[in-house]
């Protein structure tokens, strides 16, 4: 028999939903409180899409966080000609191409300092004056344009970093990509020698290393 009691414990709609369905399986309950339990089901599920919705969103905005940060770790591990800064102190400019979900993230590294340069995040208004920027991230709502972006920056001395499949291939220097719900990241080296820049094997190690022609 059911026990009544253990019925009022059962605070959360998420568990009664979960105790009816067990006792269904051991047949312990009358056909009509098994009708009476899929109208719950139906007040229920609303709960849980918002749940899970909730949820996904709690995910991404972690994976965006992550990548922020790998992008702010990046600046420890590369370095630029000094001709690339005005003064030994002048700031890291990184430009924001496109809009996307990551765009938060990144204006709050604004401010942060990496190896006595303090960071200056803004977003690119004109790829035809981007020679002050160090760092430009593309946001995959630029995937249609991406040739004729990396076209553009070629030769600039700028790192390009994505968050598009392919980007790396189109000689975009770093991209990001998910494996196994984990961010990870791959490097085109040929792509960063193009622009002059060094990067660390420490951040190579870690690196997927991409290899393509880029004249």
């Amino acid at each position: 028999m059911v026990n009544r009691t253990n019925i009022k414990k059962l605070k959360k709609p998420e568990k009664v939903l979960q105790f009816l369905f067990r006792c269904v399986l051991m047949n312990q309950l009358s056909r009509h409180f098994i009708v009476f339990g899929l109208l719950l089901w139906g007040w229920c599920a609303p709960l849980a899409g918002q749940a899970l919705a909730e949820v996904s969103l709690e995910v991404a905005s972690v994976e965006h966080e992550v990548k922020a940060a790998f992008i702010h770790n990046f600046t420890k591990f590369i370095d630029w000609p000094p001709e690339a800064f005005e003064e030994e102190n002048s700031p890291l400019r990184i430009g924001i191409l496109g809009t996307g979900p990551i765009d938060n993230s990144l204006m709050n590294l604004n401010g942060k300092k990496v190896r006595e340069r303090l960071l200056e995040v803004s977003r690119v208004k004109n790829l035809n004056e981007v020679s002050q920027y160090h760092i430009i991230f593309v946001n995959p709502s630029e995937k249609r344009r991406m040739q004729s972006i990396l076209s553009i920056l070629k030769g600039t001395g700028i790192l390009t970093i994505g968050d598009t499949a392919g980007f790396a291939g189109q000689c975009g220097i770093i991209n990001f990509y998910l494996k196994s719900g984990k961010v990870r990241f791959e490097i085109n080296i040929e792509a960063s020698h193009r622009e002059n820049l060094q990067i660390s094997s420490k951040l190579l190690r870690l690196a997927r290393i991409v290899n393509s022609q880029c004249d």
